[in-house]
């Protein structure tokens, strides 16, 4: 009897690589604008980064020339903070240099390694319990955590997705789904399983296609 059996002891890249191609984005979507912005807006962008700076040191230098009388009844308080403080004025240089810096990197470059959501689903597995196994039989499937073993029909399965490195079971109903890198295959051949799969479910494996997630 053919049998797939895969560990499931996450690491923080197997979160990573869910994160960019099911949490942050819909698998397999077409980049948008917000992950590349156009030149035009990333002039606009540097205009208004500068601006910042350079009113950032007019406020500073106003704000050591003339002090308190630059303060008026009708000014909101910020307005004051900015224009009779130097403490404004290096806000206002922060914000911009900040501003100015994140334009000047690539998608790559902007995106973290782990990102926070990352770092709490790790650590809250850890806490919670390590996962065991994962486990494709003729019956159905298993997955065996610290808590039960639970057995789902084929038939309310939703999908399972492939990328290079994983593959990615998705349960119907909103119960879950579960990383199966392709690495940590205890029992049976990875690239067996998508056969397996389609004659069991009568579905493909999806591909989530590395060049459409965002960021890249």
């Amino acid at each position: 009897m053919e049998e797939f059996k895969i560990d499931l002891d996450y690491t923080r890249d197997d979160l990573t690589a869910y994160w960019y191609g099911f949490v942050w984005k819909r698998a397999g979507k077409p980049l948008s604008l917000s992950d590349d912005p156009p030149q035009w807006a990333r002039k606009l962008g540097r205009f208004f980064c500068w601006f910042f700076i350079v009113m950032g040191a007019v406020s500073i230098v106003n704000s050591l020339v003339q002090g308190q009388r630059m303060r008026t009844e009708e000014a909101g308080l910020l307005w004051n903070l900015m224009l009779s403080t130097p403490l404004g004025g290096v806000l206002e240089i922060a914000f911009g240099a900040g501003c100015l810096r994140a334009l000047g990197q690539g998608p790559a470059e902007r995106r973290k390694a782990h990102p926070r959501w990352v770092e709490r689903t790790w650590k809250k597995y850890r806490e919670s319990g390590q996962l065991y196994s994962c486990r494709f039989t003729e019956e159905g499937i298993w997955i065996h955590d610290s808590r039960s073993d639970h057995r789902y029909d084929y038939e309310f399965i939703e999908a399972l997705w492939e990328d290079a490195d994983r593959f990615y079971l998705v349960l119907s109903n909103c119960a879950g789904s579960y990383i199966l890198n392709k690495a940590r295959f205890i029992t049976g051949d990875p690239a067996d399983l998508p056969v397996f799969w389609q004659a069991r479910t009568g579905k493909t494996v999806r591909e989530v296609t590395p060049d459409r997630r965002r960021g890249k």
